[in-house]
């Protein structure tokens, strides 16, 4: 993604061409991250406004390339990211997102499941030395097969 102008960049790896689509992004939109579940683009942020903060999913509409929101987060769990500064990370695979939310009071994963648009939060862990701590990393998941072409 990037922001001036709003869009997308592309890279195709077999012809090697890049491709800049521009792309207005959703109003009140804050950490904005994009995930590929089952060939499908989707958007995730969180939309803030007035200090209230919810998650939302939007998918890119191949055809008028607009974003058409598909669900939010509960809003029960909504009303927990109420006037915190959350910073989210996101990662997609196969029909499944893994969001990450923080904020200095709250430390949370939540899994999103496209096809039956179920929101689950995963169980807390305690880490060595009695940290509890969760959280991804940023980057891409792929899912990892035996006939991918190096």
């Amino acid at each position: 993604m990037h922001s001036d102008p709003e869009g997308i960049v592309s890279y195709d790896v077999a012809t090697g061409v890049w491709k800049q689509y521009i792309i207005p992004a959703p109003l009140h939109l804050t950490d904005p991250t994009l995930a590929e579940c089952d060939g499908r683009i989707m958007l995730v942020g969180l939309l803030t406004k007035n200090a209230a903060t919810c998650v939302c999913i939007w998918e890119l509409q191949k055809m008028t390339l607009l974003w058409k929101e598909v669900d939010r987060m509960p809003n029960e769990w909504c009303l927990d990211l109420y006037g915190k500064h959350i910073k989210m990370t996101c990662l997609g695979n196969k029909g499944l997102l893994m969001l990450s939310l923080r904020s200095r009071h709250m430390n949370r994963l939540v899994t999103y499941n496209i096809a039956s648009r179920e929101w689950l939060k995963v169980p807390g862990c305690v880490m060595p030395r009695g940290r509890k701590r969760q959280s991804i990393a940023c980057g891409t998941a792929f899912h990892p097969c035996l006939t991918a072409v190096a």
